[in-house]
């Protein structure tokens, strides 16, 4: 992002995508436009919700308060294609209509970021479904500098909070889209996250800027062994391989590069393994899952640069324990690990 004198800050593109989210749809537009960052344009992207979303925008949207723009139905993809064809910011962010920023949050990515910056990310903390208060942040790890240069190279994709966390420079997005429109709705800022840090550093801002919302209830939540909203990890690992194979396409076609054919992630290799570990009821197939698992496990953690070394050992023995001790003690350990949500 090329770096402005101070008296002309860079616009900065809040792009809201929603989708049958009116009962939490007001609380992210308020926080977007009670941002402290003076310059900032709002748009709402309403992707052909049937509740009463229309009209929720529509006062906001009357009074020149954001920009709003109501399509057919056809995904998370299609959604952030108009957003980002309709806003005009050097930075732009985009908020999940069920998340919510803190008012010093646009000010403060925009601070982190320099002429070569991609991405700044930054943390969110839990909410629940009523907007309570809920325990814990996402994500542990932030990853910075040259984060492309390791899923160019090894397939790693880095530690990076959810889509609402990322503050883009929009010279790194603009080879990148639009965005390819796939069968799945959903996955758009995947392209977003790893795409961008292909075409620039990433900046880690070490604060809580934002609130991530959960809609599962405390006790569904703490008994689960996958991460809030990504819960159906049978179905979410077939979409996942999917999205990747999408991924590497349009990297492909639209930056030139030539990705591994391997893309891997801590996160998803540590939930892929628990859940399919103690799955296993007999303790014999639990042992042998466990080994199945342990060579992409092991990469993935290995070549992770935003994780130290006692970490690592840490993660090594919880895998170990995870598999070996009885499933009694196995289950509240993994998910303790594997779930941030649940603690």
């Amino acid at each position: 992002m090329p770096r402005r004198p101070p008296d002309h800050p860079p616009l900065v593109s809040i792009i809201i995508c929603n989708y049958n989210y009116e009962r939490y749809l007001r609380c992210a537009i308020d926080s977007a436009l009670a941002q402290t960052y003076g310059h900032v344009e709002v748009i709402v992207v309403d992707d052909g919700s049937t509740d009463a979303s229309r009209a929720v925008i529509d006062d906001y949207a009357a009074t020149g308060a954001v920009k709003a723009i109501y399509q057919a139905n056809g995904g998370q993809f299609a959604a952030y294609n108009a957003g980002f064809a309709a806003s005009c910011g050097e930075v732009v962010l985009f908020l999940d209509a069920d998340d919510a920023y803190l008012p010093e949050a646009v000010r403060t990515a925009v601070a982190a970021m320099d002429a070569g910056t991609a991405k700044a990310h930054f943390r969110l903390s839990f909410i629940g479904p009523d907007g309570e208060a809920r325990d814990g942040q996402t994500p542990r790890e932030l990853a910075s500098g040259a984060a492309g240069d390791l899923l160019r190279t090894k397939g790693l994709l880095h530690s990076s909070a959810p889509g609402s966390g990322n503050a883009y420079a929009r010279v790194a997005l603009e080879e990148l889209f639009p965005l390819p429109v796939i069968e799945d709705k959903h996955g758009a800022d995947f392209f977003t996250i790893y795409g961008s840090s292909l075409q620039g550093k990433v900046a880690a801002v070490d604060s809580v800027l934002g609130h991530y919302r959960l809609h599962r209830s405390r006790d569904e939540e703490k008994s689960s062994l996958v991460f809030g909203n990504a819960a159906k990890i049978g179905d979410e690992r077939q979409r996942l391989a999917a999205r990747i194979a999408g991924f590497r396409r349009h990297v492909k076609r639209r930056l030139g590069i030539a990705l591994p054919d391997r893309l891997v992630s801590f996160s998803t290799q540590k939930q892929a393994f628990v859940v399919d570990a103690l799955r296993e009821t007999r303790y014999v197939k639990r042992l042998a899952t466990g080994q199945a698992h342990a060579a992409s496990f092991w990469y993935a953690l290995k070549n992770s640069p935003d994780k130290s070394i006692p970490f690592k050992s840490c993660v090594l023995l919880w895998a170990v324990l995870v598999v070996v001790l009885p499933r009694t003690l196995a289950l509240p350990l993994a998910r303790y690990v594997s779930n941030a949500a649940s603690r």
